[in-house]
């Protein structure tokens, strides 16, 4: 495919469907990145979707032509055809905008559908998590130990928004189902007000609030309202569990959870909590982490296959909740012994002798310290960090990139940066803290990163991959 087609008829595509059909950001990221892309790190997805917008653009041109071509000449036709080609970054816009009013109907109808569905439900239980990070973590492990005795559905991987919400709960949603356990995002105020409303948490989950998506919500109170919009819209009698740990949930929750029960987990504000966390211990070898919990008057020991110590916070908030169903010791036990490593969050993976720590997915301030402190639990490996940064951190960005560097400067002996608007605020960081400059490697793009990547790394070394930035953002 020549340079030319691509910056004409594949990229307005690719990153209209990265920027999720926004034609704003959509045409900022356009222009800008169109002429210095080289190479597309993702594959552009023929959703139906997708296929409905490149028709549309296709007739818009055809018949534009066609109608000159009746009207005046053949030539006159040919020529508008082409010229409106040329425009076809401009099409692609016009045709996201004539279908706008189908695609808005077809979400209602989807949503009003599924409201449905689950008010015919009656013996359903819903549990809602959100949280600027740690969602996907604490529902997976939720999941897997409410699945010991109930028929759980739970969301796939990015089905968070409410048309993929809706669309699960059409195709997966049946009369058996007990659980379903929701995992809501939101990219701006009332996205979370929507999918509570499509379906209604009997508990609701708050993993955490920090700096993601800064970009978007502007302001932290913004952030604080939205991802609280889970406790606001829950049920009436919902339980409300908020982890301790997280200052933005602890000096704002009062104003949200009402008279609703509220009970919360983590590892440091033992003020908040019902139990006690001891001996929290980490094997190098096998990649485990043992602990032993204080609860309702009982000591237990417990082995979880995470690398992150946050995720003895989320397991002990998932076996509170799961203790809220009923499910007794055993079943618990059951369902911890059932958990595996979350893909490309801190999830290890061997190629010899050498670990790899794919964190790729994880791409929030708190997600970038608990994968230094990960790091950091390696005592006799050589230890390389790679990673681009992260995005959308908005006014903060600055500040954040500075303490990655300032954190990474005593753990890491090889650090690896893509080159992006936020290198040089970890480069900072990092000799602030006297890391040694020789020992921080800078590529232009992710395609240089592969190419060396192999020549650099050593047997037994420890790599941990934090964040993956895609095109639309590098």
């Amino acid at each position: 495919m020549s340079k030319l087609i691509k910056i004409l008829f594949f990229y307005p595509l690719y990153f209209l469907q990265l920027e999720n059909y926004q034609l704003k950001r959509f045409y900022r990221v356009y222009f800008k990145k169109v002429f210095v892309l080289e190479k597309p790190r993702q594959k552009l997805v023929l959703t139906l979707k997708m296929k409905v917008i490149i028709l549309v653009s296709l007739a818009i041109i055809l018949l534009s032509g066609a109608l000159f071509l009746k009207k005046f000449s053949v030539t006159l036709g040919i020529l508008v055809s082409f010229i409106l080609a040329l425009c076809f970054p401009f099409i692609v816009g016009l045709s996201v905008i004539i279908l706008l009013p189908f695609d808005i109907l077809i979400k209602k109808l989807n949503i009003l559908e599924a409201r449905q569905k689950i008010r015919k439900l009656k013996n359903l239980k819903i549990i809602g998590i959100t949280g600027s990070y740690g969602k996907t973590s604490f529902k997976e492990i939720l999941a897997t130990i409410l699945g010991v005795k109930y028929k759980v559905v739970y969301t796939p991987e990015n089905k968070n928004t409410p048309l993929g919400i809706s669309r699960l709960i059409l195709k997966n949603l049946k009369p058996e189902t007990e659980i379903f356990v929701a995992e809501m995002s939101a990219w701006q105020k009332g996205d979370i007000k929507t999918l509570c409303q499509i379906a209604p948490p009997e508990v609701a989950v708050l993993t955490g609030i920090n700096e993601s998506h800064l970009e978007r919500f502007k302001t932290i109170e913004n952030t604080i309202n939205t991802k609280f919009e889970i406790v606001k819209y829950s049920k009436e009698n919902a339980l409300v569990v908020l982890n301790a740990d997280n200052n933005y949930i602890i000096k704002n929750y009062k104003k949200y959870v009402d008279n609703k029960k509220v009970i919360f987990f983590g590892k440091e504000n033992e003020e908040f909590l019902n139990y006690k966390i001891k001996e929290i211990t980490f094997n190098e070898n096998t990649l485990k982490q043992t602990f032993v919990l204080e609860l309702e008057g009982k000591t237990y020991q417990f082995e979880i296959p995470f690398l992150g110590e946050y995720a003895v916070a989320m397991t002990i908030g998932a076996i509170l909740i799961a203790k809220y169903f009923n499910l007794d010791d055993t079943e618990i036990k059951i369902g911890l012994s059932l958990l595996k490593p979350v893909e490309h969050r801190l999830q290890p993976i061997f190629h010899g002798n050498t670990l790899i720590i794919d964190d790729s997915y994880n791409g929030n301030p708190n997600g970038a310290r608990e994968a230094i402190k990960v790091l950091s639990r390696f005592k006799n490996k050589r230890k390389i960090y790679v990673t681009p940064g992260l995005v959308e951190t908005g006014s903060r960005s600055n500040e954040i990139h500075k303490e990655i560097g300032k954190l990474l400067a005593p753990v890491a002996d090889l650090v690896i940066l893509i080159k992006n608007s936020v290198t040089d605020f970890i480069i900072e960081g990092l000799k602030e803290n006297n890391f040694n400059s020789e020992k921080i490697i800078v590529y232009n793009t992710p395609f240089e990163l592969e190419e060396n990547i192999n020549k650099i790394i050593r047997n037994n070394d420890v790599v941990l991959f934090q964040n993956d930035w895609p095109d639309n953002y590098l």
